[in-house]
Order: structure tokens, then C-alpha cells, then sequence
């Protein structure tokens, strides 16, 4: 009886080497899904008292109904925890005019601002021109960054409409948990992020 009982056993480990299975088999990985990483991420934005001026950037350059969109490229899992690499796309709540000159009024020095004739993206833009213009006679290269910006802005908001979207981050990087109440976010600082349709 003690032999049978051991061919059993030896019968039954040599089907589940067959099998690929072992009673001692770690359960199988289960990523979480592209909508509950970016519920994580949104939660990180929102609550991050660091991120205050990012989100009055964003406010500023997609209106009171624009809101980030994360687009999600590669999920890696680490141990426990899953190391998630996105772009960050705004998604404009108003027309890209709106947008550039609510960002260049904020540019303009109030006590500068209020001296202009009238609040007009033309006249802003016009403004924020003549001060690269004169920073060239003691900063070439605050202004060269300043021509630069404009220009990139312009390129990046001048022709979009509500409901476009502008990617203004790339290469972002965050490790996502698990919590008691869900998954929990946490930035990582990747070499290759970098800044798109974002002032410098």
C-alpha cells in the first residue's frame, strides 16, 4: 500500500511539472487598469501641495472646464507595486486665444498691466514682445528665452478649440500602490521627462 501511494504522488508531481502548475505557484500578476492608474494620478495632482502652482497653470491654460488627461504607454510591475509611464494631455476647456491671454496678462507685471490701453491677447503679446526686444541690451539670453516661449506657446494654443488636446508633459514616470482605499500614486523622477506647451 506504501508503494502505491508513492507512485501516486510521484504520478501526480509529474503531471503538474506536465501541466506548468505547482500547488506552490505564486497567483498570477494583475495590473490595474488604465482608467484606476489615472484616478490615481488625478488624486496625486489634486492633493500634492507642491503641484498648487501647476494647477493654477493649468487652470489658467485650459479654463475652469479643462482637466489633465493621462495617456498611459507602459506598466511595469516591482514587487508589490507597478511602475507606470505616461504623458500628461491637457484637454482645453476653451478656445487656445482665451488661453494665451489669460497666461501672458498673468506674464505682465500688475502695475505694468493696468497701463495698457486694453486687455487683449494683441496687446499683451505686443507687450511681452517689446520686453524681449529690450532685454536684449542686458540679457541676450532672458530674452532669446522669452521669443522662444511666445513662439511656442503661440505654436501650441493659437489654433485650438475647446475639446482639443495638448500634450504638456512627456516621459512622466510614477510608482502606483496598493491602499486600503485603492491604488495610491507616487512621482518618479525619470531623466527623459520633459516639459511640452508649458511657459519656461
Amino acid at each position: 500500500m506504501k508503494l502505491i501511494t508513492l507512485h501516486h504522488g510521484v504520478f501526480f508531481v509529474a503531471v503538474a511539472t506536465l501541466c506548468g502548475c505547482s500547488p506552490s505557484a505564486a497567483p498570477p500578476i494583475v495590473f490595474p487598469s488604465d482608467v484606476q492608474i489615472s484616478a490615481a494620478l488625478e488624486a496625486q495632482f489634486a492633493g500634492d501641495r507642491h503641484s498648487a502652482a501647476a494647477r493654477e497653470l493649468i487652470r489658467t491654460l485650459g479654463g475652469d472646464k479643462g482637466k489633465l488627461r493621462y495617456q498611459i504607454h507602459q506598466v511595469i510591475y516591482r514587487q508589490g507595486a507597478y511602475e507606470a509611464r505616461y504623458d500628461a494631455v491637457l484637454v482645453m476647456g476653451q478656445p487656445g486665444l482665451q488661453s494665451l491671454q489669460a497666461l501672458y496678462a498673468s506674464m505682465i507685471p500688475e502695475a505694468e498691466r493696468t497701463k495698457l490701453p486694453q486687455a487683449s491677447l494683441e496687446v499683451y503679446e505686443g507687450w511681452l514682445k517689446e520686453q524681449a526686444q529690450a532685454l536684449k541690451k542686458t540679457s541676450a539670453p532672458q530674452a532669446a528665452a522669452l521669443e522662444k516661449t511666445l513662439e511656442l506657446l503661440g505654436n501650441c494654443y493659437r489654433d485650438q478649440q475647446a475639446g482639443a488636446e495638448v500634450i504638456v508633459m512627456q516621459g512622466l514616470g510614477a510608482l502606483i500602490s496598493p491602499e486600503r482605499n485603492g491604488l495610491y500614486a507616487e512621482k518618479l523622477a525619470l531623466p527623459d521627462t520633459t516639459a511640452r506647451c508649458l511657459p519656461a
